[in-house]
């Protein structure tokens, strides 16, 4: 029961933090969709289906949009990148919109959550991943075009379409390299696992 009440408070603590982040861009639309992100999993969803990925616990993508801001952050700034604070925001604790609402328990017949794979995904917008963020978040507002090839691009050579685009995207939003390397440093060095 204590471990309940320890994951309740610090899911209440994440989701005041980033209410706080996104309230702070004061971007029109962003109290839609701090309304629609309370409304969701968001706040307790994981960030993977399997124990051997990032985040696949409560609170893993939370956990992991944050992680990503704050190697993001670091970047723009080591690296004099041309992106706003907002974009940072925005971009971070938004590029994995698409997994709200993705990720469901996967139960055993006795009832317990399945140790090899404790989530499955039920998708019923198959978008792509980047496009399924910009899709969702363009619900509630219009993204910059630099928040939107970072969260379209975030996947670098993970995407398919990668290869082929790259030489563009990397000239219409530098950035881009380094929002992909702080998303895969984080999954990689930051974020929890479950087992390693």
């Amino acid at each position: 029961m204590a471990k309940d009440k320890d994951l309740h408070d610090k899911i209440h603590k994440t989701e005041e933090g980033i209410v706080k982040m996104l309230r702070d861009t004061d971007r029109p639309g962003i109290e839609s969709l701090i309304g629609w992100l309370k409304g969701t999993d968001y706040f307790d969803a994981p960030a993977s289906t399997r124990p051997d990925y990032h985040g696949c616990h409560p609170c893993g993508l939370v956990e992991h949009s944050l992680n990503v801001y704050t190697l993001f952050e670091q970047k723009v700034q080591q690296f004099s990148l041309e992106v706003e604070p907002d974009e940072i925001v925005i971009a971070s604790l938004l590029h994995d919109a698409c997994k709200i609402g993705q990720y469901v328990p996967n139960r055993l017949k006795s009832g317990k959550l399945s140790e090899a794979k404790p989530y499955v995904i039920e998708d019923d917008l198959p978008l792509g991943h980047g496009e399924k963020s910009i899709y969702i978040i363009s619900q509630h507002f219009t993204l910059t075009p630099t928040e939107a090839l970072l969260i379209r691009w975030h996947m670098g050579p993970f995407d398919e379409a990668w290869e082929q685009w790259e030489p563009r995207v990397g000239k219409a939003c530098p950035a881009i390299y380094a929002f992909h390397n702080s998303d895969q440093e984080a999954s990689k060095y930051l974020d929890e696992k479950v087992t390693k």
